[in-house]
């Protein structure tokens, strides 16, 4: 038996996550596994930002239609929500994610790479949610919390540890 580095609990050998903080065995500085209803909440904030941004842009569009410089604004702020959005994707984050304190580690306890995200969130997710969406439901019956992309990514969502759920702002 090993103990956890972070709350002395007792487990198995070969446990890669405690049972009881859910913090990483082998490396606490790693973070903890992130809840469920938090990867939820990373996810409604990727898909709502560029929706929100690209519905902003038909408003100004709307209200100024002789094309002036409102709507190049706009564009140019949704340009820039993408590059920062692939700058997070190769450090092993997404926008909604890296709100809320969460980043993707592989089974090394590293950062996800361009590569892994790329297999994680466009293809991974894409099997996750063809068969009924049964990939995503499966993060809530897994020990370790992992959908099938995870696990076809040898991926883990995690998060600093003590981050409660505050906001960003108030740290």
């Amino acid at each position: 038996m090993s103990t956890c580095p972070r709350c002395n609990y007792q487990v198995a050998p070969g446990t890669r996550w405690c049972t009881i903080c859910r913090s990483n065995v082998v490396d606490g500085e790693i973070g903890r596994l992130a809840s469920p209803g938090r990867r939820l909440a990373a996810s409604c904030l990727d898909f709502l930002a560029p929706v929100a941004a690209a519905f902003s842009i038909l408003v100004v569009k709307a209200a100024v239609p002789d094309g002036s410089g409102e709507s190049i604004l706009g564009l140019a702020l949704l340009l820039a929500f993408c590059v920062w959005s692939l700058v997070l994707f190769m450090r092993g984050t997404t926008p909604g994610k890296k709100v809320l304190g969460l980043r993707v580690v592989r089974d090394d306890g590293s950062n996800a790479n361009f590569f892994t995200m790329l297999l994680r969130e466009w293809i991974g997710k894409w099997i996750s949610g063809a068969c009924l969406f049964l990939g995503f439901v499966w993060i809530l019956i897994d020990r370790d919390h992992q959908g099938w992309h995870d696990k076809l990514a040898s991926t883990y969502v995690v998060q600093r540890h003590g981050d409660s759920g505050e906001s960003p702002w108030q740290r």
